[in-house]
């Protein structure tokens, strides 16, 4: 007897939902995996606390001044989460 595991979804996984990640471009797919991570959602909640908002310049450009370092940011590339 051969038994399947309850929490696996049932196969063939009807993939329609997914059409949109055929025209991601690299950076975007990559993207499509770090937002699922738990780790990087943990310290995007933990490392966005105490984080300058944006200033908007004249010219509609952002500016953040940071106050201090993130270094949970750091851990993953950033200079902070916004």
């Amino acid at each position: 007897m051969h038994l399947q595991d309850r929490s696996a979804p049932a196969w063939p996984v009807p993939l329609t939902g997914y059409d949109y990640t055929r025209f991601l471009s690299r950076s975007r797919w990559a993207w499509e995996f770090v937002r699922r991570n738990a780790s990087y959602v943990r310290d995007w909640r933990v490392g966005r606390i105490g984080a300058a908002p944006p200033i908007r310049l004249t010219s509609s450009a952002r500016m953040t001044r940071l106050r201090r370092r993130f270094r949970r940011a750091e851990d993953w590339g950033l200079c902070h989460f916004r």
